[in-house]
């Protein structure tokens, strides 16, 4: 009686698992599709532009 009930569980529990796996719908996914991510690259080899140095230096201010 136990074998029976036991090999009744076992096939109660393979068949639940089986019906779950069929239940999962993959082509219903609801979120929308990602776009691809677009990678900004400086390819450019340009120097950045000079210093200006014709402003004067401000010197510190001394304590008295």
């Amino acid at each position: 009686m136990k074998k029976l009930v036991r090999n009744l569980f076992v096939v109660a529990m393979l068949g639940s698992v089986s019906v779950g796996v069929f239940a999962q719908k993959k082509g219903d996914d609801k979120r929308p599709p990602k776009e691809p991510v677009k990678v900004i690259t400086n390819d450019r080899k340009e120097k950045p532009p000079p210093q200006n140095s014709n402003q004067p230096r401000q010197e510190p201010k001394k304590k008295p």
